[in-house]
């Protein structure tokens, strides 16, 4: 009824539709055909992305000789966990990784100006480090890497916050194991490397700590969208 409707000019004697409005019509279904013709297109440049990040990580597998953080991949990949943020957890310590992606330019750098992005990371940083380094033994030089890439894992969070809280949420609502699992074997093996061994434990508490903190800030931002 609402196209009819729109066709106001309908001449119920001569049965023809009013020029201008007719007009005005067809711009409105140019203009509807633009917009999917857009969305059609930020899809397939979506899909194309994941499949150049889906590329970067399976390069990762294959070369990679920890078969735990291999399996925690895939686990992840198969849960629909977004590559992009899988991908934010390898890169600490794992150079090659980290030139594929600035080759490409697949990794969010976060907005600008978002000064309550700023604060929320700063503080789920603050926060995690502290776990972390309860005895203040942490050098500086690797604390000052960890905290970039904390700030590099929660830029990654918000560029498809639903999906992120809907792939890494269990049916109680808890994160998934692998989720947690993941960055604190990416550190276990970044601090062993750097001759700065870690009890796992404190690593899994830190992990699902700040993995927490990124997973309720998405909540929060999609919540408010």
């Amino acid at each position: 009824m609402a196209d009819v409707e729109f066709f106001g000019g309908l001449d119920a004697n001569a049965d023809k539709v009013d020029p201008a409005a007719f007009e005005k019509f067809k711009e409105r279904v140019k203009a509807a055909a633009a917009q999917i013709k857009a969305l059609q297109a930020g899809e397939q440049k979506q899909r194309k992305k994941e499949e150049k990040l889906i590329r970067i990580l399976l390069k990762f597998v294959k070369t990679g000789t920890k078969r735990d953080i291999m399996l925690l991949i895939a686990r992840l990949l198969e849960q629909n966990v977004p590559p992009l943020f899988i991908l934010s957890i390898v890169t600490l310590g794992n150079e090659d990784v980290k030139k594929d992606i600035s080759d490409e330019k697949l990794l969010s750098e976060g907005k600008k100006g978002d000064t309550d992005n700023k604060e929320s990371t700063e503080k789920i940083q603050n926060q995690s480090l502290s776990v972390l380094d309860r005895d203040k033994s942490l050098p500086l030089k690797l604390k000052i890497e960890i905290d970039e890439w904390m700030k590099y894992i929660y830029n990654q969070a918000f560029e498809d916050p639903h999906r992120l809280i809907r792939t890494s949420l269990d049916s109680d609502n808890n994160i998934i194991l692998p989720l947690v699992q993941l960055p604190a074997f990416i550190l276990r093996d970044y601090l062993d490397k750097n001759s700065h061994p870690a009890d796992y434990e404190k690593l899994k508490e830190f992990s699902k700590f700040f993995i927490i903190g990124i997973i309720e800030k998405a909540v929060q931002k999609s919540s408010l969208n």
